[in-house]
Order: structure tokens, then C-alpha cells, then sequence
């Protein structure tokens, strides 16, 4: 409801993003075309039913599937909008973290409050079957942007057993410099998130930059 108010206010390289309804649920913000799921049709033990909010429902994305609409939007602005604005066009690290590993698994489903260092987005990859028996579970974590002070916006994504980096911070040196230095501002952020779940070691001093 909050966005179908706001939506036709924002624009994208000339594009109106107002909520645009059509036919059996779908709906286009923008190129963004997407599908409410109604309860009934998510199966009985599917895990987005139980938290399940009409108010911000379920959404089918191509072969995506998100627990909210809101959980939607900020995903589309990261991984869409601000990479095509140039935004998020440096990913600082990646490394591999097994898919089976606790720390892992425990960044990529406990749930996350501001206050604890980020905003979860969470999501799964589902290849358009809502009874997929095996879906891959995908987190994006927003470390900076949110906060009234932030400089930069940063977030870290999470998915396949990868954690990736990616931030809108312009590098302060070369890669032969530490990232604290290079990146003074969003370090602290993604630092911050990973130590909770004991993974800053694994990934900011063994991650391929």
C-alpha cells in the first residue's frame, strides 16, 4: 500500500516506477515485471507460509521466489537498478564458504535486525516451481546506506557457498594495500556483520579481492 503512493513519484533513467496492475496477479514496476502468490497456492509445508503477510505478500520473480514484496524491492534496487546506474559496480571480494557450513548457515537464516549491523534480504531460487524439493536459499545483507550518516552504500551477498562484497566506495589505493585502507568506510560495516557469525577471518583475510 506504502508503495502504490510512492510509486509514481520515482523515475529510472526516464522510466515512471509507479505499481502497474495487470491480469492474475501480475504487476511492472518499471522493467520489473513480478507475480503476487496467494497463500492458497503455496503448498502446505513451504516455509513462506507460516510467515506469510497479505499486507506484504509473497512474490514470484521469474524463476525467484521472495517471502515479501518488500524483500523484492530492495533486491531489485541492488542487484538491478544501482548496477545499471553504476552503483554497485565494485565487488571489493569473493570467497568460497562451503554451502554446508554452520557459520554459513547461520548468516544466511537467523534473522537480522539493524541494530545487529545489517538489513537481510532474503530470497530463493526455485526455477518457477513453488514444490522444488531442493531450492537455493540466497541472502543479501545491507551493511551501509540506511543509516542517516552513511557516505556509502554497501552490501554483501550470499549465495552457491560464495560470499561476495560489493560496495559504491571508491578504492583509496591499490590492491597490494590492505582493504581497511582501501576501503575505510564500508570495512567496519561488513566486518561488523560477518564477526557476529565468526566468518570475517574466512572471508576479508582469505576472499580473492
Amino acid at each position: 500500500a506504502l508503495y502504490k503512493t510512492i510509486g509514481h513519484s520515482l523515475t529510472h533513467q526516464g522510466t515512471n516506477l509507479a505499481l502497474q496492475q495487470g491480469i492474475d496477479g501480475a504487476y511492472r514496476i518499471g522493467n520489473e515485471s513480478f507475480r503476487v502468490v496467494p497463500l492458497g497456492e503455496l503448498p502446505d509445508d513451504h516455509d513462506y507460509r507460516s510467515c506469510y503477510k497479505r499486507s506484504d505478500p509473497v512474490i514470484r520473480s521469474d524463476h525467484l521466489l521472495f517471502p515479501f514484496f518488500s524483500s523484492f524491492l530492495l533486491r531489485t534496487l541492488l542487484e538491478r537498478w544501482c548496477r545499471e546506474e553504476g552503483g554497485y559496480d565494485r565487488r571489493v571480494l569473493c570467497e568460497a564458504i562451503s554451502h554446508n557450513n554452520d557459520r554459513y548457515l547461520r548468516l544466511l537464516t537467523e534473522p537480522m535486525t539493524e541494530q545487529q549491523g545489517g538489513i537481510a534480504v532474503d530470497y530463493r531460487l526455485d526455477d518457477g516451481n513453488l514444490h522444488h524439493a531442493n531450492p537455493a536459499y540466497r541472502r543479501d545483507v545491507i551493511v551501509s546506506g540506511f543509516r542517516p550518516n552513511d557516505r556509502v552504500a554497501a552490501f554483501l551477498e550470499e549465495s552457491w557457498g560464495y560470499i561476495n562484497l560489493w560496495t559504491t566506495e571508491r578504492s583509496l589505493g591499490d590492491r597490494s594495500q590492505p582493504l581497511v585502507d582501501r576501503f575505510p568506510q564500508s570495512m567496519p560495516r561488513w566486518s561488523a556483520v560477518l564477526s557476529h557469525f565468526d566468518l570475517a577471518d574466512d572471508v576479508i583475510n582469505r576472499g580473492t579481492v
